[in-house]
């Protein structure tokens, strides 16, 4: 799915204008991303949780240019789906 059907999807179902849609789910993306840039994490009751996950450092190989390269410890963005959200995909 995309944001574009997921928007359309919305708009639908609760019979809102495409824009203001747009306007609320952009909006809602941004807070989400700006939480976890600043270190939050973002919780969806029965849904599941957003969140910056430590990624340590580590060498890494560029085989394309034959040399090893260090990466610094730095973070990721990652989700971790509710026990109903994993029930609910899993059956």
């Amino acid at each position: 799915m995309t944001r574009a059907e997921l928007k359309e999807g919305i708009s639908q179902k609760t019979n809102i204008e495409i824009i203001k849609v747009s306007i609320i789910t952009e909006s809602f993306f941004e807070i989400i991303k700006q939480e976890i840039s600043h270190g939050n994490k973002v919780t969806f009751k029965g849904f599941g949780t957003f969140f910056p996950k430590k990624r340590a450092a580590k060498k890494v190989q560029l085989i394309k240019e034959k040399r090893t390269v260090s990466l610094s410890e730095h973070y990721i963005p990652a989700f971790s789906p509710s026990e109903l959200f994993q029930s609910k995909v899993l059956n």
